[in-house]
């Protein structure tokens, strides 16, 4: 120990005692410098520091050591801490001080700074940091250069990889296995420690640290569940810690998703992962959020989103913009996140991870923008719903459910036989594809939770989206009508951030059932998200108007359509798919009483050249004498076969169809259609060919109610 050493002791000593052993030890050092190495010059001045006379030093040290505490002193102090154990608690000494004006025993630990307080006689005494994380420890500290410890609180336990470098004194060394310990932690001071000798790992307590041998190395310190050392490491990896020596309160997400509305001023949360949650980096910690509710924000111009990490949850904080330019100040346990400042949001994550979706009345769009998609390129859809979309009694069902990792035909559910439809129709060659992903039992609330993990397995992009639930909701009174509609506009939210344009259906039809109420569904939850798509200026698909129509006045046995009262089978699926076709193909005709369709209906669609009456001779349709009603008439003799005469149509209502013409082939969704046949409610591709080799000639359709 040099001579610097001792005059430092000398200078800032606590007791007598100490200052005493200092001055013995520093003078005997002068003499065996002067004695041994004839250094008495130097040794001299060097201890007269700034005073004229190396006596006039020691006269002041005397009077230092005069006015320290003396040995009963002392006893006394030692005393009123008894065995330094806390006996309480106190936010700061002023409240120590008015809680016991006259002293006590013991220690009191102020929370504010976390110190250790005693009675020294006469007032109430700081005695430092309560039990310091790194009181009592060997200097045998190892500095990780390569590699990584993680230290998990979550799991308990403490793993180093195989080749982590340490650098100890002036060698490196490594594990060459792969290391895993188990530990408990204490929420007190512990000790990472590595022995390069027998190449272990071992989590010590302040009670035991001493105790460390000198081939074991300090890898790193944890205190109240804070990691101390080291700080800034990019070789250490905690979860469950926070670290204490970092001076930003910024943390950053790296795992699940943060969106803020614009619109509602909400801040919601979508974990990810097998325990659904969202994971916050500061520095070298880690903190998992699985529990996370919407937050919105009140009145005001700035607020700050934070993590308290005390809590484990995520708040919000009103602040105002202070005269030093500070916007926020919180404890050390609090990381900030984002802020939102007059609607604009700013955060420090990366755009993956935190996403502002503005006004959803800027993302406003029409039905038509679909309808066009739909004639003009491949387009991808997706159902999103319960097992009313899933499909649960249609014949060779098999569940989303069961895996939600993995896509499924549903060939007999609404979704796949709309997309066939849509497929088939004249000029829709495009290969459109729609997918199920229907949940049997499954709630809004539990889509917002799960959207990405629907979405996820889908291996293209998606254009559009139908939400489709609301019947396992029972929304039956007003205490589920706010989280109901929060939970679409969230769902709503995502899908336009990915790009994906939602459209809102309502409910299919079921019968009073069961715990179901399907008047009231229809009634609340169907009418919620019908104004909201009028609010939100998105397309609205009245799915429980027409199934309803479907089940009221089809012909079909109803035991047929909903073999339970609440689930559409095989049939009940064709007849919703072909009332959705309806909606989405322009081209349709709705046939609900007394019609007539002609070639001057332009959503007639035919192989022939239609006349121009200057050039009548040469062209396919012709003016006519008005025949059964109709002026205009398909006149073909060929050799080959063409459609002179096709149109979809959706019945409303049971009705008997009448064709016109001579030499004929009519056909209805590809089936023969024989005159005055009965049509039931539905979607139906009717067309007309030619007989080759002859004359063939048609002129149209009509339609008449069928007498219930």
């Amino acid at each position: 120990m040099g001579i610097d050493q001792y005059l430092k002791v000398i200078k800032e000593g606590v007791f007598g005692r100490d200052v005493r052993q200092a001055i013995h030890d520093g003078i005997e050092r002068v003499y065996e410098d002067a004695t041994f190495d004839g250094n008495t010059n130097m040794e001299v001045a060097k201890a007269r520091g700034t005073f004229d006379h190396l006596s006039d030093r020691f006269s002041t040290i005397d009077n230092i050591i005069n006015s320290k505490a003396d040995e009963a002193e002392i006893k006394a102090m030692l005393n009123n801490i008894l065995d330094g154990t806390p006996k309480g608690t106190y936010p700061n000494v002023s409240a120590l001080r008015s809680a016991k004006p006259s002293g006590d025993k013991g220690i009191y630990v102020t929370t504010d700074n976390g110190h250790w307080n005693y009675w020294d006689g006469s007032s109430w005494a700081d005695g430092g940091s309560y039990q310091s994380p790194t009181d009592g420890v060997p200097n045998q500290f190892g500095v990780i250069f390569d590699g990584l410890l993680t230290i998990d609180r979550k799991t308990k336990t403490v793993s180093l990889k195989k080749d982590t470098w340490i650098s100890f004194g002036n060698k490196n060394y490594a594990p060459n296995a792969n290391l895993s310990i188990s530990y408990e932690p204490t929420g007190l001071s512990e000790y990472v420690v590595y022995d390069f000798q027998n190449k272990g790992l071992t989590v010590m307590t302040l009670a035991n640290v001493k105790n460390i041998t000198s081939t074991q190395v300090i890898l790193a310190i944890m205190y109240k569940g804070t990691l101390h050392y080291p700080v800034n490491s990019m070789f250490v990896k905690t979860i469950g810690y926070s670290e204490y020596t970092q001076d930003s309160l910024i943390g950053s997400v790296v795992q699940g998703k943060i969106i803020y509305d614009n619109y509602s001023k909400t801040f919601s949360f979508n974990g990810f992962g097998e325990q659904n949650e969202i994971i916050v980096s500061k520095g070298t910690s880690y903190y998992s959020i699985k529990e996370h509710e919407n937050l919105q924000l009140s009145s005001g111009f700035l607020h700050h989103l934070i993590l308290d990490t005390i809590e484990n949850k995520f708040k919000l904080v009103k602040s105002s913009v202070m005269s030093n330019g500070a916007t926020f100040t919180s404890k050390n346990t609090d990381i900030l996140i984002a802020s939102v400042y007059l609607e604009e949001l700013t955060h420090y994550s990366s755009n993956n991870f935190i996403q502002s979706t503005k006004s959803l009345l800027n993302n406003a769009w029409q039905l038509e923008e679909l309808i066009v998609d739909l004639q003009t390129k491949k387009t991808v859809i997706v159902t999103l719903g319960d097992s009313t979309t899933d499909g649960w009694r249609t014949s060779n069902y098999t569940s989303n459910n069961d895996n939600i990792n993995n896509l499924k035909e549903g060939n007999n559910t609404y979704s796949g036989i709309l997309n066939n439809i849509i497929n088939q129709q004249r000029g829709y060659n495009f290969d459109h594809k729609i997918y199920n992903r229907g949940f049997s039992g499954k709630t809004i609330y539990w889509l917002r939770q799960n959207l990405d993990a629907v979405l996820s397995p889908i291996p293209e992009s998606i254009d559009y989206a139908f939400i489709a639930m609301g019947i396992n909701d029972m929304v039956y009174d007003v205490s589920k009508i706010k989280s109901f509609r929060d939970d679409h506009i969230n769902v709503i939210n995502r899908l336009l951030a990915k790009g994906i344009k939602p459209v809102l259906m309502s409910t299919q039809a079921e019968f009073e059932n069961y715990k179901r109420f399907g008047s009231k569904i229809n009634a609340i939850a169907d009418n919620i998200k019908k104004d909201l798509a009028e609010e939100l200026g998105l397309p609205f698909i009245d799915y429980n108007a027409g199934t309803s129509n479907i089940l009221n006045h089809s012909e079909y046995k109803l035991k047929d359509l909903i073999p339970d009262m609440c689930h559409f089978g095989d049939l009940g699926h064709q007849k919703g798919a072909e009332f959705l076709a309806s909606q989405l193909i322009p081209q349709t005709v709705f046939v609900s009483g007394i019609s007539k369709i002609g070639y001057q209906n332009n959503k007639v669609a035919s192989d022939l050249n239609y006349s121009d009456y200057l050039t009548d001779e040469q062209k396919d349709v012709k003016w006519i004498t008005r025949t059964d009603g109709f002026d205009l008439e398909g006149q073909l003799n060929s050799t080959q076969i063409k459609t002179m005469f096709e149109v979809s149509v959706y019945i409303e209502r049971p009705s008997i169809i009448r064709y016109f013409g001579d030499n004929v082939i009519v056909t209805s969704n590809g089936q023969s259609l024989s005159d005055g046949a009965v049509l039931d409610i539905g979607f139906y591709r009717i067309s007309a060919k030619n007989v080759t080799g002859v004359a063939s000639k048609f002129r149209g359709l009509k339609f008449n109610l069928k007498e219930v």
